[in-house]
């Protein structure tokens, strides 16, 4: 006989990463991970089915991340994947999700202000709301996170304590940083460092760009585990934190190994087919327009490219124009699915990304050969005309 799905379930799921007296902090909004079903399976997905029959209701605000499918698009995956997917979708739906099916919540679906307290579990959505926005929330688990949206409460634990966001090592990093692999590549090669510890970044030559800063959040988020960066000059509040004394200098010599450790030489055009993959996280509004611009000039890539939105970005670069002319270049455009797609699974393909989390991924989870490029590496090199 199955276990009735209550309040007092989730209740047991906080209590459990809690010791010592139960103490609990209110929060206004919740965004889930765990809907692709290529990761929950269909133990994931009768869990969800059970809990949409139960008559609970999220209590706060509740996104949730992008799941393996895009219907509009999704000839070349298993038809019964595409199935459980959309009805992972429909029983979070039924709870009280909003359909949003993005890793980038905060861009327009659960925006956030300074010092908000949110239970996210998306960990480049959460290192995002605490390290740029100035919000707070825990890297959750989806268990946790879905915990927290039902019963409007998370465990006071961790970054919501009274020092739970202070920094514990100091990086410094004097290279250059000539564009978004390079960030990411720093990032990750800090949360290698850092592990579970909560760093402050000084980097001596301004990267200028938040598109930037993005991709190092995300590189830190695959490889370590803490819930967010101290950016000088950047994250809300950093002039009043104190400066960690333990410092770690990261070099260039430091990116490059890590580099070839995700990144290998791409193949010959006729020897593997070969995508380029982008929006990991997912594309905003501004950095598709600087992939169009990027493309100006460029009558047809030379290689498929695959850019990943959400469903809002979609909508406003549709709007605007933008998505036609890329369409015209051989570009495709893909929402409500991440780069961990249905139709790469088993595919065999080549991936060329400028995103180090994606190769990441692609390697660890699909099995890809995986190289990295920046979108103007990409542009000079399968320009064509």
């Amino acid at each position: 006989m199955k276990k009735r799905v209550t309040k007092k379930v989730f209740k047991k799921i906080l209590d459990s990463i809690q010791t010592g007296k139960k103490r609990y902090i209110k929060i206004s909004s919740a965004h889930l991970s765990g809907i692709s079903y290529l990761n929950i399976g269909d133990a994931g997905l009768e869990f969800l089915e059970d809990l949409s029959r139960s008559g609970l209701k999220f209590k706060v605000r509740t996104t949730i991340n992008p799941g393996c499918v895009d219907y509009s698009s999704a000839i070349k995956c298993d038809p019964e994947v595409v199935e459980k997917q959309k009805r992972i979708i429909r029983s979070l739906k039924n709870i009280g999700a909003i359909e949003s099916l993005t890793c980038t919540p905060y861009l327009f679906d659960n925006p956030l202000k300074r010092n908000q307290k949110i239970a996210w579990a998306e960990s480049s959505a959460a290192l995002y709301a605490n390290s740029i926005i100035g919000a707070s929330t825990n890297k959750e688990g989806s268990l946790t996170a879905l915990a927290s949206a039902i019963l409007g409460y998370t465990v006071r634990t961790g970054i919501h304590l009274r020092n739970g966001k202070k920094p514990k090592i100091r990086f410094e990093y004097e290279g250059e940083l000539k564009d978004e692999v390079d960030c990411g590549l720093l990032g990750y090669v800090m949360g290698l460092k850092a592990g579970t510890e909560i760093p402050y970044l000084q980097i001596k030559k301004c990267i200028g760009s938040i598109l930037c800063y993005k991709q190092l959040l995300a590189g830190f988020g695959t490889s370590g585990s803490a819930p967010m960066v101290w950016i000088e000059n950047l994250t809300p509040g950093f002039s009043r934190v104190k400066k960690p004394k333990r410092k770690i200098i990261i070099d260039r010599a430091e990116l490059e190994e890590e580099k070839k450790i995700l990144s290998e030489e791409a193949p010959l055009f006729h020897s593997n087919r070969m995508i380029f993959v982008t929006g990991c996280p997912h594309m905003s509004l501004e950095e598709i327009k600087s992939f169009h611009e990027a493309l100006r000039n460029i009558e047809k890539l030379s290689m498929e490219a695959w850019v990943f939105t959400s469903r809002n970005v979609y909508s406003e670069a549709f709007r605007r124009g933008l998505l036609t002319d890329l369409f015209e270049k051989g570009v495709r455009v893909f929402k409500d699915s991440c780069i961990m797609h249905c139709s790469l699974k088993n595919s065999g393909i080549h991936v060329i990304t400028n995103s180090v989390k994606a190769a990441y991924y692609l390697r660890g989870s699909l099995r890809l050969k995986t190289t990295l490029k920046s979108l103007k590496e990409l542009v000079d090199e399968y320009g064509g005309k």
